[in-house]
């Protein structure tokens, strides 16, 4: 007569944010910590526990920034975890590392440096360690790989954070639905060895320490303008004023011959009243066309009625005014179109903001996603992976400043 195999326990410790970001049932959820705050352990853990419940003969993605820190830390601390709960079952380490779980579960572990090379399978979960060394598209196409046997799956973040601008705030860093973040301070976890968190304190200055301790985002260090221009009472406006003395829209389409890969094309609304108070909403995404950015710059054009529509003409962007005009034909849209030449470094440029955010002068529309965007760029200026919503508005008041001046 067969006997029932024995039931082992295994009691794991987590400290508060471990087991709360375990337990959320968030489509997404992102735990950003300090060194040594348990952030690799968390998502493997995660994981584990996940696959354990989940479907059988699931599959599962894990992602690091490079091979390097995958195979020094990423896989052996999930390997070693597996090991401790006796789930483990095997790794096939070539051509890149598979490894077996109990249930027929199977985990891929992947690099990031080549997002596209992470196309392909349907999973049931996606981890990402140390997301904030990866680029944006890491993590969209790592959602869109959320689809084995018809189910939507979920994924998971591990990181620390690197500054207002970085994509990971724009994702996890405020309010969105079904996305859930936990913050974890370096002193939280209880398995450090003791006085870790105190040593690292008194090797890092003041705005590091929150950064890499504390988990939380800062302005980056050697940002262009200190914290307090962007928290101010008045920074925020809810409703555009009924009367501005000048209007114009500027376009920076990043398609020029310094533009990086990735790089967000940038829509700003600026406005200005006799007062001198300046009000600004962006646009900004990754993901248009030429022809996507004709057709949403005459909705802006239709919808803001500026006095201009001002766009660069360096190098081939010049063919715009000419996309612009011909649509805006058809499209019975009139507006009057401004060439930028501009010859001054990018850095320059923006740099002429220094004097509103100084007097507090520039106002943002609140609510809004691409107006956020454009902050955060500003935030960490000159440091932020992205200055087009920057670049865009400094154009916008250099061709505000014309008209105001009368010298057009």
């Amino acid at each position: 007569m067969a006997t029932a195999s024995p039931t082992i326990t295994q009691t794991v410790r987590l400290h508060r944010a471990q087991q709360a970001f375990r337990l959320d049932p968030a489509l997404a959820r992102g735990f950003v910590g300090g060194r040594g705050s348990g952030k690799t352990w968390a998502g493997a853990y995660d994981l584990i526990r996940r696959a354990m419940s989940g479907p059988r003969d699931a599959t599962y993605g894990v992602a690091s920034p490079t091979y390097t820190i995958l195979d020094d830390t990423t896989l052996p601390t999930f390997g070693a975890l597996a090991r401790r709960l006796g789930v483990w079952r095997g790794l096939r380490a070539s051509p890149r590392p598979n490894v077996r779980l109990a249930r027929g579960v199977t985990v891929r572990f992947r690099s990031a440096e080549e997002p596209d090379k992470m196309r392909g399978p349907n999973l049931s979960g996606y981890w990402l360690d140390e997301a904030s060394l990866m680029a944006e598209d890491a993590y969209t196409v790592a959602l869109g790989c959320l689809r084995e046997g018809g189910r939507q799956g979920w994924l998971s973040a591990t990181f620390t954070p690197k500054g207002y601008g970085h994509w990971t705030y724009s994702v996890f860093g405020r309010p969105r639905p079904d996305v859930a973040l936990f913050t974890a301070h370096t002193a939280d976890n209880p398995f450090n060895p003791p006085g870790f968190a105190q040593t690292l304190l008194e090797q890092y200055g003041p705005q590091l320490a929150r950064q890499e301790l504390a988990g939380e985002w800062v302005s980056l260090e050697g940002a262009e303008w200190p914290a307090d221009y962007f928290d101010h009472a008045a920074f925020w406006f809810e409703a555009w004023p009924a009367h501005l003395a000048v209007k114009v829209l500027s376009l920076d389409p990043s398609k020029g011959t310094d533009s990086r890969r990735g790089d967000y094309s940038a829509f700003v609304r600026y406005g200005v009243t006799t007062d001198g108070t300046e009000y600004v909403e962006a646009d900004l995404r990754r993901d248009r066309d030429g022809q996507q950015i004709v057709h949403d710059g005459l909705r802006h054009v239709r919808e803001f009625q500026p006095d201009r529509l001002a766009c660069e003409t360096n190098t081939f962007q010049q063919l715009f005014q000419f996309l612009f005009e011909s649509e805006g034909r058809k499209q019975a849209i009139g507006f009057l179109w401004e060439p930028v030449e501009n010859y001054a470094p990018k850095v320059c440029r923006i740099r002429g903001l220094t004097l509103p955010l100084a007097k507090r002068s520039l106002r943002f529309k609140a609510n809004s996603p691409g107006t956020a965007m454009l902050v955060q760029q500003l935030r960490d200026f000159p440091g932020a992976d992205h200055d087009d919503g920057p670049d865009a508005l400094a154009q916008a008041r250099q061709v505000a400043l014309k008209l105001w001046d009368g010298r057009d």
